[in-house]
């Protein structure tokens, strides 16, 4: 798997509105890659409790951290279910001027995609990360249950492994299904949380993103709720350089100015490295103080981040976060 996080953030300027004032979609434009080659299964395959699914290509299975296929080249599709309404908020959106930002060099320009009951287009390009050069597609579609972003990413290297023409033929078997509910998107992630300390599951995004909140409000742009969101990490974590990494993205909150630490803490369970930072930021949007705390659990490789908002005043919560964070558990 190679490193997301500058698609993250492209995607987090590109998506406005209802889905981006949440700031979930900072992570989520990471997963901007593609590829091609003949596909020889027809009928779609669907992430557990996913509504979006393509026919991947040969060699692809269904991926483990991620919604989405994954190759043992190091190739990767990923799956992003996002409501109907992200639809006309994005269309237009993507081009390869608004790409150059992410590292994403697009060669020519949107083109038509075909999609079963549905409409999109799809990006060609290619993008360079940690060392290598991979051949990318970008595709944004609209269907029956909403909108999708399904981006493949393909080194060079395994070109023939995955070769460009499956690619493309997966993406014309792009699908949709009736959405899951709730509670089975939650059953379907590939973590469980022990302790939900008085919070509620608001949503799943990236089909391994978890959103839980305390109050009524399932849509709060002004941030009164407290929330509390789970994510594992898609790309890989600098060894050696755990605090340095968790302390950057901490900082780097979208929506958020001003962010200060006001406390830190390193410890091991087990062979993993946890880090809790703790501190305030101000909402760029409407000037409230909030109260933040994160903690970081790196293994493997890999993270798994649980990062908790809450009004300035509401230590409480903020503690519960804590709580959630040290009751997640991988499957």
């Amino acid at each position: 798997m190679t490193d997301r996080t500058p698609l993250r953030r492209t995607l987090a300027r590109l998506v406005p509105g209802r889905w981006a004032r949440r700031g979930l979609f900072a992570g989520l434009m990471s997963a901007l890659t593609a590829s091609s080659a003949p596909v020889l299964a027809a009928e779609p395959v669907f992430p557990p409790a996913g509504s979006l699914g393509l026919a991947p290509p040969p060699g692809m299975k269904p991926a483990a951290r991620f919604s989405g296929f994954e190759h043992r080249s190091g190739a990767s599709i990923v799956l992003v279910e996002m409501p109907p309404e992200a639809w006309d908020q994005i269309n237009g959106k993507f081009t390869p001027e608004a790409m150059v930002p992410s590292g994403f060099r697009v060669k020519g320009g949107p083109e038509p995609l075909t999609v079963a009951g549905g409409e999109g287009f799809v990006l060609r390009g290619m993008q360079g990360a940690n060392g290598l050069t991979y051949t990318k597609w970008v595709a944004v579609v609209r269907g029956t249950s909403g909108t999708g972003l399904v981006t493949v990413q393909v080194p060079e290297t395994a070109a023939k492994q995955v070769p460009a023409p499956a690619v493309e033929a997966a993406l014309r078997t792009i699908a949709f299904r009736t959405k899951a509910s709730l509670a089975d998107q939650v059953a379907a992630l590939p973590y469980t949380v022990g302790d939900t300390a008085g919070f509620r599951p608001m949503g799943v995004f990236a089909g391994n993103g978890l959103i839980l909140t305390e109050g009524p409000k399932d849509i709060d742009p002004e941030r009164e709720q407290p929330v509390v969101i789970v994510a594992p990490s898609l790309g890989q974590a600098p060894a050696g350089a755990e605090v340095a990494y968790a302390r950057r993205i901490f900082t780097t909150q979208k929506d958020l100015k001003d962010v200060a630490i006001t406390d830190e803490a390193r410890s091991t369970r087990g062979g993993a490295v946890v880090v809790r930072l703790r501190g305030t930021g101000t909402d760029a949007r409407n000037g409230r103080t909030l109260g933040m705390t994160q903690t970081t659990v790196f293994e493997g490789g890999r993270y798994m981040r649980v990062i908790g908002f809450a009004d300035a005043g509401r230590a409480d919560a903020l503690a519960r976060a804590e709580r959630v964070a040290a009751s997640v558990a991988m499957r």
